[in-house]
């Protein structure tokens, strides 16, 4: 990379800033570059014109000169319209062959160095702080440059969520091993023609060394040829390999190093020319990362860790509410706060401190891995404020099934979500595709089997929704039980038993009872037996049938039309007589009141008509046994005694 750099004992306030910042830049795309982001995670498509790349010199252009002003000079049209098409913001990095790939890779390094240069120089004439539009506008320029860079590198193997880390880093490590070693003329880099020819079919390595392009078919088949995957990541040592070399072009600054060593790109330049002020032992690289980073590191991870535990004492300290709603917005609360965190805790760790390399794509993995399972979470609270807010309305009940149903329904859905944020969560670290559904796939069997009761009672919690056989409220009969119908749940249905104990009865077993439900009667039976004394005659009998009869016929809240009383026959000591009608009560306790008036009545209807209500009795005869030979005339008559 050839960028003009004056020597100092000791470095200018703006030459040391420009060189921290141009490194920096050129690596950590800003807010204007984010926006297109994706087209760096995406294989370039292949080239809009068949006309040959523009051909610089392996050092680039002239310091001084502007972007694509050294292609412009070379006067050949086809060359001209290749450069008029590289200067398009939307055009891809040409890669149909190794020669348009390699000169595409330097020349938009080379342009983002002399833009970005641009820009510095701009700031310092007008003695700017912080960045102006016009700034910003430099820079934007700068950062897309470096995308396009970028797109020459094949990136399918590495995480999407790495892909810009790795992509920023491998452009400045490639550049740097680019310049300290001996490149080939251009002529013996295969061009389009060559490759049509039929050259570099599997691919092409720059001769002496180990960086490699491999060829693959863009959709419209068009040849691709990228730095592959294995180069960028062998980049590392081969920058440790030649580190200690001399540049070619002379440039006598190592642009990675000022990078890793200066702070982020969202840091105004006054933080730079003040950390460019730092003791040395400060500035020393550990592990890629300068000694104040480190620092810097440690307190913001201290700081995201405990406001995180704060956060979780504050909510366990936390009064509950009586309100559903307010306590399911809490719990929401939490994990929406630790999602924040986590973005704040990334964003300054890689747009202020300015972390690189490995050790910031480890934490770009543990953070995304982090916001993904904490996402779910907040996915499934948040479904569950919904589900409370319904439930809320005065029309539903909150121990309803209608109730359980919303809560049921929220659920599963809120699961279902947070399963497919995890499902992407996990692509984006680099879990691969299928190995992802072939874990769900086998994880769900597993978890099917585990949980198969709760699947059980869940399926019984949805038959009881769909036949209604009680709802909460109901007074029902199951099995050998009486009781109101409390609470019907997901996994289980609470009744409240005549003694005041609550039964819980799974909805798998309880779906599968007789249930008899009480409340849901038009009218309850009034079946009762009575039993006249024998000494009752005919027409008395008569008399009270008739009567009894007529007198709930008369009753309005009877249903007139059931009214049976008949003499049913002789019992064991009474005259048993039925009395068989409906009482218009579906309330249980109703019934009973009104029972118990219509039998009294009963009973003065028999007082009326002179006859009473039969006692059980029992007759008992006392006697001797005969001896042999002896006549019974004899004997005294026995003598009878009963019993009551």
């Amino acid at each position: 990379m050839t960028v003009e750099h004056t020597r100092h004992s000791r470095p200018s306030r703006w030459s040391l800033a420009a060189s921290v910042l141009l490194a920096m830049a050129l690596l950590a795309p800003g807010p204007a570059a984010r926006a297109q982001q994706g087209a760096s995670d995406a294989a370039p498509a292949a080239p809009q014109a068949e006309t040959p790349a523009a051909t610089p010199a392996p050092d680039g252009p002239s310091p001084g000169s502007t972007p694509g002003a050294a292609e412009a000079e070379a006067g050949a049209p086809e060359e001209n319209e290749e450069a008029d098409l590289l200067l398009s913001p939307l055009a891809p990095a040409p890669t149909t062959s190794p020669r348009k790939t390699f000169t595409s890779f330097r020349r938009f390094v080379q342009d983002a160095a002399d833009t970005l240069r641009l820009a510095l120089k701009t700031a310092a004439d007008e003695h700017a702080v912080f960045d102006n539009d016009k700034i910003r506008a430099l820079k934007a320029d700068a950062f897309d440059d470096v995308r396009r860079a970028a797109s020459t590198f094949d990136l399918s193997a590495i995480p999407p969520v790495n892909r810009r880390t790795v992509a920023t880093n491998s452009v400045l490590l490639l550049e740097e091993v680019l310049d300290r070693i001996p490149l080939p003329d251009l002529e013996r880099i295969p061009d389009d023609a060559a490759v049509d020819a039929g050259a570099a079919p599997n691919g092409w390595v720059i001769p002496g060394t180990e960086i490699r392009m491999v060829r693959s078919e863009a959709p419209d088949g068009e040849p691709r040829y990228l730095f592959s995957a294995e180069t960028l990541q062998r980049l590392p040592a081969f920058y440790a390999q030649v580190r200690e070399a001399p540049k070619l072009a002379d440039v006598g600054i190592d642009y990675y190093q000022y990078f890793i060593v200066g702070p982020g790109p969202a840091m105004p330049l006054f933080v730079h020319n003040m950390i460019a002020r730092f003791p040395e032992w400060l500035r020393v690289s550990y592990a890629d990362q300068a000694v104040w980073q480190w620092i810097a590191m440690a307190l913001a991870t201290l700081i995201a860790i405990a406001s995180v535990v704060a956060a979780v004492r504050l909510e366990a300290r936390r009064s509950q509410s009586l309100s559903a709603v307010k306590r399911s917005a809490h719990r929401l609360m939490l994990p929406v706060f630790v999602i924040l965190v986590l973005s704040l805790y990334e964003h300054v760790i890689d747009d202020y401190i300015n972390v690189t390399g490995q050790f910031l794509a480890i934490t770009e993995l543990v953070v995304e891995s982090l916001q993904a399972l904490t996402l779910a979470v907040a996915t499934i609270f948040a479904f569950n404020v919904f589900a409370a807010t319904i439930i809320s309305t005065p029309r539903i009940k909150s121990e309803s099934l209608d109730a359980s149903l919303i809560r049921l329904s929220m659920r599963v859905l809120g699961i279902a979500v947070a399963g497919y944020i995890v499902f992407l969560g996990a692509t984006r670290v680099g879990l691969p595709l299928y190995g992802v559904i072939a874990g769900l796939g086998v994880g769900g069997l597993a978890i099917a089997l585990a949980v198969r009761p709760t699947l059980e009672n869940f399926i019984g919690g949805i038959i009881l929704y769909a036949d209604r056989p009680v709802k909460v409220g109901d007074f029902c009969k199951f099995g050998d039980m009486l009781g109101t119908v409390e609470t019907i749940g997901l996994r289980s249905t609470k009744i409240r038993g005549l003694d005041r104990t609550l039964v819980t009865v799974q909805n798998a077993d309880f779906s599968q009872m007789s249930i008899t439900n009480f409340t849901r009667r038009d009218s309850n039976l009034m079946n009762t037996m009575i039993g006249l004394r024998y000494e009752t005659s005919p027409e008395q009998l008569r008399a009270i049938v008739g009567s009894i009869a007529e007198m709930l016929r008369a009753d309005e809240r009877v249903k007139s039309e059931t009214v049976r009383v008949v003499f049913r026959g002789f019992g064991s000591y009474s005259l048993d007589v039925e009395i068989w009608t409906y009482v218009l009560s579906a309330d249980w306790g109703t019934f009973l009141r009104i029972q118990e008036e219509l039998l009294l009545k009963v009973m003065d209807i028999v007082r009326e008509n002179g006859s009473a209500f039969a006692i059980p009795a029992q007759t008992t005869y006392l006697g001797t046994d005969l001896p042999p030979n002896t006549d019974p005339a004899a004997l005294p008559a026995p003598e009878l005694q009963a019993a009551t």
